[in-house]
């Protein structure tokens, strides 16, 4: 393969503007003898005859100098967009960041994140995921992803750098025709007995049967979902009671049933929603500036 430098199409391209190794050389700041050495060895590399030799007139392109020349300010306009590329890369104006988030967050947050986050750095590629909370941690310690954004459980924060996004409430829901369904907050332990609907995400699961246990009581189980959708239509449709902890901006649910969604009175620490990354990942900026981004959009703040 013939190695053609840079160097070499910006001083051929000088000569074919000017028609002239001096002039050739005067607007490209370097000496005759560099211009001319550099024209002959171009030749030979790649066995064309670029110019004809023309000792009243200068230098004249050949037929193989007009085609080569074409091919030579190709490189040279990619080699100028790459030199900008580089600048932007090397001032975080550009680049990639992979994003993962939890699934049952993401239909309430990554949209808006999404929305805003390219009026800050629009030459930044975000290439999202939505996993399994599970899932999103092994794709962190894996350097799959470089940020995720899930509940603060399950998460070794001796592996994992973790900062606050927001915090959502654990509530109950409901059917309506539910004998606590005009009830406008309760306790958690009224559920006890009652036939529950139970979010079976990995993590999730485990934190719904922690409160159980806190609390000492046992709802039958009748229905698991790792979503959230599904967990609501099955309320909906009287299979039982739920607990949750994002909240729909409506009741209704997909298949046109209603939830009735009822605070709790006792003291339970609401659900963290963080944003996480590798301990040991490399010093990335994008990530930083991504991360203040977010926390700026969503400090303190609560699911309604």
């Amino acid at each position: 393969m013939v190695e053609i430098t840079l160097k070499q199409c910006r001083y051929f391209r000088a000569v074919a503007q000017t028609g002239g190794i001096a002039s050739a050389a005067q607007l490209v700041s370097i000496s005759q003898p560099a211009v001319a050495q550099a024209i002959a060895k171009l030749e030979t590399q790649t066995g064309l005859v670029l110019f004809r030799r023309l000792h009243a007139r200068g230098m004249e392109l050949t037929a193989q100098g007009v085609e080569f020349l074409r091919y030579a300010e190709q490189m040279l306009v990619y080699a100028d967009k790459m030199d900008v590329a580089v600048a932007d890369i090397a001032a975080h104006r550009m680049g990639t960041l992979r994003i993962g988030c939890f699934q049952s967050i993401a239909p309430f947050y990554l949209s808006h994140i999404l929305s805003v986050f390219p009026r800050h750095m629009p030459g930044v590629v975000l290439d999202v995921d939505e996993l399994l909370q599970e899932d999103l941690i092994i794709a962190l310690g894996r350097n799959e992803i470089d940020l995720a954004i899930l509940y603060d459980l399950g998460i070794d924060e001796t592996l994992f750098r973790i900062r606050p996004l927001a915090t959502a409430d654990l509530y109950l829901i409901v059917p309506p025709n539910h004998r606590l369904s005009k009830r406008a907050s309760m306790s958690i332990r009224e559920i006890d007995g009652e036939e529950f609907v139970l979010f079976d995400a990995p993590q999730s699961r485990d934190y719904f049967l922690s409160i159980f246990a806190e609390f000492d009581i046992a709802p039958k189980i009748t229905f698991r979902s790792s979503s959230i959708e599904s967990v609501r239509c099955n309320v909906a449709n009287g299979l039982g009671v739920s607990l949750l902890s994002m909240k729909p901006a409506d009741n209704k649910t997909y298949d046109g049933g209603r939830v009735v969604p009822i605070k709790l009175s006792d003291s339970i620490p609401p659900m963290r929603i963080v944003i996480a990354s590798h301990m040991d990942a490399p010093e990335n900026l994008l990530a930083d500036r991504f991360t203040g981004i977010c926390r700026s959009l969503f400090q303190d703040r609560k699911i309604p």
